[in-house]
């Protein structure tokens, strides 16, 4: 073990990094459970001691497994002590249990469980790009109003800069609101519109014709944007039709495929 050095991708995700991210607002004991090995991604303060998979870096834990291995030979380790954050978990005790049950080819542990309440939980094998893009997908629900117009409402892209690009359009929709209004509008108001009038029919449109077919594992809000680009390069010769009336002009006609602008990415054939 001398020497060796976790790569960045071969990491553990500390918990007060992804707590500062994502801010969690509330927790609750689930108290001794079985949860998966490979679901433990994260650490309270030793990922510099273990990689992600939790081969020990150090050669002083050599002593510490030699320990643990004989005193508990049958492998009946008591529970290690976890937060729960989504569908991952972070170790706050038990870090050398969990790299004996690795290395025993264990799939599952005893945990004592605390879980953490955010509003953008992490999905199962979550890495550090995945932890900034949940960040990322929190200050879009709240600076758009839609954390407080639609709460529970997610919205997934793959790139941080599409929440930029989905922030603009709320704004933008907006602008037009008020024009039509002639008032001030609340972000959160504008963005239960946008969310009601624009966003979910557009969804619904894409679902309904199938056009996710055409990019293979695209989360919703990059077609949303593949549509809204689509749109907005064609508005010299159709005018400004509703999105989702953007989606039948796109395979609408027979069901050809077309060439989009797939947002963040230039121009691209779909899969």
């Amino acid at each position: 073990m001398k020497g060796l050095r976790a790569r960045r991708g071969d990491r553990l995700l500390e918990l007060d990094e992804v707590e500062r991210r994502l801010k969690p607002f509330g927790r609750r004991y689930l108290g001794v459970r079985e949860i998966p090995l490979d679901a433990l991604v994260g650490t309270d303060g030793r990922a510099s001691s273990f990689t992600r998979d939790f081969r020990p870096l150090h050669a002083f834990s050599r002593d510490r497994m030699r320990s643990l291995r004989s005193a508990f030979a049958d492998g009946a380790f008591p529970p290690i002590v976890a937060v729960k954050l989504g569908e991952t978990y972070f170790v706050i005790d038990g870090h050398h249990r969990a790299a004996l049950a690795r290395r025993g080819g264990a799939e599952m542990i005893d945990a004592d469980v605390t879980e953490l309440i955010a509003r953008v939980p992490l999905p199962a094998g979550a890495d550090m790009l995945e932890v900034v893009l949940r960040e990322l997908e929190r200050i879009f629900l709240e600076d758009s109003g839609l954390a407080e117009a639609r709460p529970g409402v997610r919205v997934s892209v793959s790139r941080p800069a599409h929440y930029l690009e989905l922030l603009e359009n709320i704004q933008v929709h907006g602008y037009h609101m008020m024009r039509d209004r002639g008032r001030v509008l609340e972000n959160a108001e504008i963005a239960a519109n946008w969310h009601d009038a624009i966003y979910t029919p557009t969804l619904a449109a894409i679902d309904h014709l199938r056009l996710g077919r055409l990019y293979r594992d695209a989360p919703p809000g990059d077609l949303f944007l593949v549509l809204h680009r689509h749109r907005r390069d064609a508005f010299p010769s159709t005018g400004c039709p509703h999105l989702a009336q953007t989606v039948v002009s796109v395979v609408g006609d027979g069901g050809r495929r077309r060439r989009l602008r797939w947002p963040g990415r230039g121009r691209r054939s779909p899969a």
